[in-house]
């Protein structure tokens, strides 16, 4: 059976997607977002509480609430690329990449041969668990998963370019905290240099036919990452959505209690 990446669809569509990443590893917290109406959810394996099993119902849930799964893998981890692509995500998100050369890997890592490494099993979920005839429909295809490497660090900045060339990748992010850290900005996101950089290489990826990833942490700052030509938005993470949600209810209640 042939199946459609609705990511994939909507950006060749020049429609822009906005998701959140997940770093609590609970089905119902990504079925909330997913029926909240985001395109996708991140489910993080370098920064969330994510074993394999978690990410399995969690994929699970997130596809069946009508949002697309993506999994951000724990660095250059082909294991962890195999799982992810094997349950069903819709694509791979692989961070610390250090330049072109590890660039290149990540996105063969997500590719059957003889365009990558990818192991292949038609009885995993993504083969739908009945030994297709081929590898050429449904999750199976080669062309079915979203490609995604992170730029946060002064090597991959510096082959920012060499990295858009690649043909099977899909989507840059860039990723300010990391390198907010690596320049010497102290972690602070809102330094200009920082500003100037993400201004420069969103433009750079989009002028080069990728689709271009960075965060947004406020409705007020979503208008402002259109501008810049960024297609692929990423509202902060469930962690800090839900405590701004709790902060500002108690934060109301205060003031009206006179407490």
């Amino acid at each position: 059976m042939d199946i459609q990446n609705p990511i994939k669809a909507k950006l060749a569509a020049g429609q822009p997607v906005m998701g959140i990443w997940s770093i609590i590893s609970s089905p119902v917290v990504v079925e909330i977002f997913a029926l909240a109406g985001l395109d996708f959810v991140i489910l993080d394996m370098e920064h969330g509480i994510y074993d394999v099993e978690a990410l399995d119902r969690c994929v699970r849930a997130c596809e069946a609430a009508g949002a697309a799964p993506l999994v951000r893998v724990p660095g250059m981890n082909a294991s962890a690329v195999q799982w992810a692509l094997d349950l069903g995500a819709h694509g791979v998100v692989v961070p610390q990449v250090a330049g072109l050369a590890e660039a290149e890997t990540a996105v063969r890592m997500g590719k059957y041969a003889p365009r990558g490494t990818r192991g292949y099993n038609p009885f995993t979920r993504a083969g739908g668990y009945a030994n297709p005839a081929n590898n050429s429909g449904g999750k199976l295809n080669n062309d079915f998963g979203l490609s995604c490497v992170i730029i946060e660090s002064a090597g991959a900045l510096a082959d920012l370019e060499r990295i858009c060339a690649l043909p099977d990748l899909d989507l840059v992010y860039i990723g300010v905290y990391d390198l907010s850290v690596a320049l010497d900005c102290g972690g602070n996101t809102a330094d200009p240099r920082i500003s100037q950089i993400l201004a420069d290489s969103v433009r750079t990826i989009r002028a080069a036919g990728k689709a271009a990833g960075m965060m947004v942490r406020s409705p007020e700052e979503i208008p402002k990452a259109l501008a810049l030509g960024a297609n692929v938005l990423v509202y902060g993470v469930d962690t800090f959505v839900l405590r701004q949600a709790a902060a500002g209810a108690v934060a109301a209640f205060r003031q009206h209690a006179g407490s």
